[in-house]
């Protein structure tokens, strides 16, 4: 498989073009040919792909990192923790263009591969939970977020401690899923784990500490109401 660079590092990239990011420019990376298993190549067209995000050229972008995934899944195998990181890459300019379903199948291989690499309760596999959780989240489909985020809270406890910011915020994700489905008993109980742990750290006039309060006493109202209404 041929892929190709548009630009040596040394170069600019090119600028936005100004129809938009819908799909890659006539300057994406096509015009020097690369062998397939070039680590290399793949290298540059990773930090192509870095460059044309800061510019937010996300079709030229998702080509480069493309490009970049298919170098090293022939050169290193699917299995390997460099390929997950390489499906991230692509699947966080997928999630920005809304491509949810593309983004989800990336970040779902990119755990599987952290799993088989380094085990289920390896730090390492924060981030690829916190990926596909966030996507979830953003996404709406909260019944798949929550089991992801309170994964995501135990490897957190186990590795950090119970009173640790980390976790506090973690489960601060799972109430909000569970206000997204009007589930407010659950967001409440939720709410309340993460102002136990942030109060004592922040104290209660901290911004966090306030919104969190802020969310759980609307969870609390809407748990109200809900019950006023089924009287």
């Amino acid at each position: 498989m041929a892929v190709a660079l548009a630009a040596s590092p040394g170069q600019a990239v090119p600028a936005v073009p100004a129809g938009g990011f819908g799909m890659p420019t006539p300057m994406s990376p096509v015009n020097e040919a690369i062998v397939a298993g070039d680590l290399d190549a793949a290298e540059r067209l990773t930090d192509l792909g870095d460059r044309y995000v800061g510019q937010h050229a996300l079709a030229d972008a998702e080509a480069a990192f493309r490009g970049a995934l298919a170098i090293f899944e022939a050169a290193l195998g699917p299995a390997d923790p460099r390929v997950a990181d390489s499906m991230t890459a692509l699947a966080d300019v997928r999630a920005e263009r809304r491509d949810f379903t593309g983004a989800e199948s990336l970040y779902q291989r990119a755990l599987a591969v952290n799993e088989m690499a380094y085990g289920p309760d390896d730090a390492r596999l924060a981030n690829p939970l916190a990926n596909l959780a966030g996507l979830y989240l953003t996404w709406e489909r909260w019944d798949q977020a929550i089991p992801l985020y309170l994964r995501l809270a135990n490897l957190f406890e186990r590795l950090l401690g119970a009173d640790d910011f980390h976790v506090a915020m973690t489960l601060d994700h799972v109430a909000e899923a569970y206000a997204g489905q009007t589930h407010y008993a659950e967001a409440e109980e939720f709410y309340g784990r993460v102002l136990a742990i942030l109060t004592p750290r922040l104290g209660s006039d901290n911004p966090v500490v306030q919104r969190v309060l802020a969310e759980q006493a609307r969870a609390r109202r809407q748990l109200e109401l809900s019950g006023a209404k089924k009287s």
